[in-house]
């Protein structure tokens, strides 16, 4: 009997590998259907014969597609379920690619891009919902850390990749390429991905999912945890938005400088999720949250003064940035489970609302940095020091509610 129990175990283990190996293939295509395509944008406006504010609009305008969607797809998850609504966005995802590569327009290439965008929104929500329906919370820490860490792996060489695909075979060649993967993650989901959710589908309705959403935004403990979460994305937004501006402006560097140099820093982070996996085990889930959230602002901190004493060069930037990236590994490991688990709202409709909220917030965050900033170390320095104090004080917000709920009961 024993024996067949420790049977079945090591079964629902090697089931739950196989479906954190799937969506992170999934969300890794995910980060190509951009990283491949962007050394192209330079090239687009002559062979298109139009201007570059257009050629942009490829890519702004998928980040608002797939920001735009992410509510429709918790409550449709928890409707029909996770495997069919994500293996039928992943197929019009693969489609949306294939249309790319016979745009004979830019205006056709940005509408077959925004369905690809609209597409790609599956995937940011059901990964969130399905690792928590496979996990408890410290599996969902140690699931999310592999995540994380593997899924840092394209931004360091799919660029890389991209850019000699163009010019040996053209831009068209990159969606081919995605095409083909595309295609191969999609059919790997429909053998591969079993149903996770629960959820009595007749139970789901409109008002459910509203009530939802209202409970999650009246969620004091959820707005505090996706905050934290927001500020790591807007790391992630600000950093190639505002360092090639430093490094060449600043110090001077070759353009070829920013990849090599995105690439250590993202190693860093891969360190920071390495690390967070391995302290999951032996801390509790908010003690590794805010061990991470200590390490970023000791990395803003250092950044800053950095800046204050004029002591730029690749190496000094490049150390507190590295701890910055390093220290968020833990953050964003850490924060979903607790975001997703601040009430007992259903889980697709809180990942839906917690993806839909860092990304405004990451987005507006960017925008105020492009509005205000001077591209400089000093500018840098300063909203990400800012980003780092909003993430200790949304954490210390979460102790206090905890101590305010503690003295009312």
């Amino acid at each position: 009997m024993s024996n067949h129990v420790l049977s079945t175990d090591k079964n629902k283990d090697i089931n739950k590998k196989i479906i954190l190996a799937l969506v992170i293939l999934t969300t890794t295509l995910m980060t190509m259907s951009t990283d491949l395509f962007a050394p192209s944008l330079p090239f687009l406006s002559e062979y298109f014969n139009t201007n570059d504010e257009m050629v942009k609009l490829t890519m702004s305008m998928w980040m608002m597609a797939y920001g735009g969607i992410l509510l429709i797809y918790g409550p449709l998850s928890e409707k029909f379920g996770r495997r069919p609504v994500l293996v039928g966005a992943m197929f019009l995802f693969t489609l949306a690619s294939f249309f790319c590569t016979t745009a004979t327009s830019i205006e056709q290439l940005i509408v077959a891009r925004i369905v690809q965008g609209a597409a790609a929104g599956a995937e940011g929500v059901l990964v969130m919902s399905i690792v928590r329906d496979c996990f408890d919370e410290k599996g969902q820490v140690w699931a999310f850390s592999i995540y994380r860490g593997v899924c840092a792996l394209p931004p360091i060489f799919a660029p890389i990749i991209g850019t000699y695909i163009y010019i040996w075979l053209g831009w068209q060649a990159n969606f081919i390429l995605l095409s083909a993967i595309a295609a191969i993650v999609t059919g790997l989901l429909w053998k591969y991905l079993d149903e996770s959710s629960n959820t009595e589908r007749h139970t789901v309705s409109v008002s459910s999912v509203l009530k939802d959403y209202w409970k999650l935004l009246c969620s004091g403990k959820f707005l505090a945890f996706t905050v934290i979460m927001a500020t790591s994305i807007a790391y992630l937004v600000i950093f190639p938005t505002v360092v090639p501006f430093v490094l060449v402006n600043q110090l001077g560097q070759e353009a070829e400088v920013f990849g090599y140099f995105q690439g250590v820093i993202m190693v860093a982070f891969i360190f920071g999720s390495t690390f967070a996996n391995k302290l999951s085990k032996k801390m509790s889930v908010h003690g590794l949250l805010f061990l991470g959230i200590c390490i970023v602002a000791l990395g803003g901190i250092l950044l800053l003064l950095v800046a204050l004493f004029e002591l730029e060069s690749l190496l000094m930037l490049g150390i507190p940035l590295g701890i910055i990236a390093f220290g968020n590994g833990p953050v964003m490991a850490a924060a979903p489970p607790l975001a997703m688990g601040a009430t007992n709202s259903s889980t697709g409709s809180s990942a839906a609302m917690m993806l839909t909220i860092t990304s405004a917030l990451a987005s507006a965050t960017a925008m105020i940095e492009g509005a205000y900033s001077s591209g400089t170390s000093m500018s840098l320095a300063v909203i990400l020091f800012a980003v780092a104090s909003i993430s200790l004080l949304a954490f210390g917000a979460v102790k206090l509610l905890g101590i305010l709920q503690t003295t009312q009961n």
